[in-house]
């Protein structure tokens, strides 16, 4: 009877690959594995109550930037030895972990089978399988090159991950760090605050102003605490969901973009996934107008979107792309004259590959940076705020103690 089996296993780049497989034994399982090129290092059955807990977790998380990199390299490797179409389709269907990704390959499987092409059938797709994707493949058909295009997909996306996850490692801590900060400074006005209120008014002490201001920011959140809390999640959630609202989300950008160290590293990320895309677009062939439009949609910063719909007005009409790039505070000098040097060398594509390496490279040592001096200048500020709350609230015990000693 044929059962799921659960298998890790590393493939020939050396990345560590998980997924599921409807099999009759092990054997059979690793069997599959090696015809893949890549080395065995656990199978094991699925018991059912971890594959509902798999399943919800993979539903919830959706497709993941590391779920199409791993997609895309295991798609090159069986088109590059030869291997049909739709049988791909179908290892690919049954290996995949993430059940989003799954669902949306057995759309794409159908309209193959049914003679659509593969661009096409991901186009349908779009909440799965970005533009990117969808061009380069189409742009791979054309030109007979498909495995050279999803390769060079699973490098995009590896790096795209590699952003995010760098981005994310440097807002997680001090939001964290901060987060508990703000917690311990609450607690202290709701519950320690009071019981001081309570001894100073029995013994008809003399508040100064610090002290006051405590007392009545205690006050209020002991009496308008819900309705704070309510606020901020309102005001959270309000957030979220006109985030991408245009009006919103250029004031945002904006915003972001002008913030000290954090406003540097949004630009960085930004400019290195811009040159990495339009980069991958234009050496898989697809025309700079049309590689323009996909790259305005995977940037999604308003500033630089305004610059590229200039940039594409300007090579309609026959004008340079570098030119407009020179005009927009976005785009550092750098960036501009190296796109001007690879329009007139025709090399854009290797150009923009280098400037996309530099800000990757940037950013993996600015995040670096900036955790080795987050970390002192959180505890020097959670310091001096839960340091100041404290001397307020025992500054009026010392001048009671002062003044009996006295």
């Amino acid at each position: 009877m044929a059962t799921n089996f659960f298998y890790r296993a590393r493939d020939r780049t050396g990345q560590v690959i998980c997924g599921e497989l409807l099999a009759d034994a092990p054997a059979a399982v690793a069997a599959h594995i090696r015809n893949q090129n890549m080395l065995v290092l656990k199978i094991e059955p699925v018991k059912a109550e971890r594959k509902k807990v798999l399943e919800y977790l993979t539903e919830f998380r959706g497709v993941t930037l590391r779920d199409l990199a791993i997609f895309c390299r295991q798609f090159a490797t069986m088109v590059s030895a030869g291997m049909p179409l739709v049988n791909v389709l179908g290892i690919l269907i049954e290996q995949t972990g993430s059940l989003e990704l799954k669902r949306a390959l057995q759309s794409v499987d159908k309209e193959v089978q049914e003679g659509r092409a593969l661009s096409a059938a991901l186009a349908e797709q779009p909440d799965v399988f970005p533009g990117v994707m969808v061009h380069l493949v189409e742009a791979g058909e054309m030109g007979g090159m498909l495995d050279e295009v999803l390769e060079q997909l699973a490098e995009q996306f590896k790096k795209d991950y590699k952003l995010k996850q760098q981005v994310k490692s440097a807002m997680v801590y001090p939001a964290v760090v901060l987060g508990f900060a703000l917690l311990a400074v609450t607690g202290i006005l709701v519950f320690i605050m009071p019981k001081f209120v309570e001894m100073y008014s029995q013994m008809n002490a003399e508040l100064p102003l610090a002290t006051h201001i405590l007392l009545g920011i205690s006050s209020g959140l002991q009496s308008y605490g819900v309705l704070v809390l309510t606020v901020l999640v309102l005001g959270a959630f309000l957030l979220a969901q006109n985030a991408n609202f245009p009006g919103f989300k250029a004031v945002l950008d904006n915003v972001v973009l002008r913030l000290p160290v954090f406003g540097l590293l949004y630009r960085k990320v930004a400019i290195a996934r811009f040159s990495r895309t339009l980069a991958t677009l234009l050496h898989g062939g697809v025309p700079i107008i049309q590689a323009l439009e996909v790259v305005k949609h995977v940037t999604d910063i308003k500033p630089m979107v305004t610059a590229l719909t200039v940039a594409q007005g300007s090579i309609r009409e026959g004008f340079s792309f570098a030119t407009p790039l020179s005009k927009n505070e976005i785009f550092p000098p750098m960036v501009v004259q190296m796109v001007a040097i690879g329009e007139e060398a025709g090399n854009l594509d290797v150009m923009l590959r280098k400037v996309a390496e530099f800000y990757e490279n940037d950013v993996d040592d600015m995040v670096v940076r900036l955790s080795s001096l987050l970390e002192p200048m959180l505890i020097i500020f959670i310091g001096v705020i839960i340091g100041s709350i404290v001397i307020a609230l025992m500054y009026p015990l010392f001048d009671l103690v002062t003044k009996v000693g006295g």
